[in-house]
């Protein structure tokens, strides 16, 4: 949508058998995104790439985590412009964090009511549909289901359609469906990430600079 060329990264891509091949490897990513600007580098699974140095006792790890952070000082000035998703928020290196790097941090939460609705919606579309298939009640059997998880929903229900050899996909199958199968985030996830969400938004929304020694000589 924004006109950029678009990367995704999984960890995986850039694993090496050598030692310090994955710090080479990250080097030559940021400069073929720098080459190819505009460009968005999508990291998935962040914390696998950058995981916290202070638990990390592999020093050719923490070379790549280095590695990583002064590729992505100031990145934006080159026209690249990096997003990191995880499920892992505490695993991260906080420097990876600061300002000039993923400065801007976002919780995104299980989909509301509405974009349920409309995620049954767009997942039922090219299916043969019986009538009377109410996206209003399937949206409020389904609080705290993620996407993956609705979508396995009507797989789900394909699936018990055909065993059952009807010839539609029914409001009952449907509503069966949700009944056995539970969301894959549990309440207690979510409950660990809003606390996560909040630890981090104070540690980096207050800095403490009254304990910093002065800037300049001693008399």
């Amino acid at each position: 949508e924004a006109g950029y060329n678009f990367i995704k990264i999984v960890s995986s891509d850039l694993a090496s058998i050598y030692v310090h091949g994955s710090q080479e490897k990250i080097g030559k990513l940021f400069k073929e995104a720098r080459e190819q600007a505009p460009t968005i580098l999508y990291f998935d699974e962040l914390d696998a790439m950058v995981p916290n140095r202070e638990k990390v006792n592999n020093q050719s790890q923490s070379g790549e985590v280095n590695e990583f952070l002064s590729q992505l000082d100031n990145i934006g000035d080159s026209g690249v412009f990096v997003i990191g998703s995880t499920n892992k928020p505490d695993s991260i290196d906080r420097a990876v964090l600061r300002a000039g790097r993923l400065e801007k941090l976002f919780y995104i939460p299980p989909p509301d009511f509405q974009a349920r609705k409309e995620m049954f919606e767009l997942y039922l579309k090219d299916r043969p549909l019986d009538f009377g298939i109410d996206y209003t009640v399937l949206a409020s059997l389904t609080e705290n289901y993620v996407s993956s998880d609705i979508k396995l929903l009507v797989d789900e229900a394909s699936r018990r359609t055909i065993r059952e050899q009807l010839k539609r996909i029914t409001m009952e199958t449907l509503e069966t469906t949700i009944k056995n199968q539970r969301p894959t985030v549990s309440m207690s996830d979510l409950k660990k990430y809003e606390t996560i969400r909040q630890e981090i938004e104070n540690d980096l929304s207050v800095e403490s600079f009254s304990n910093r020694p002065k800037i300049g000589f001693k008399p």
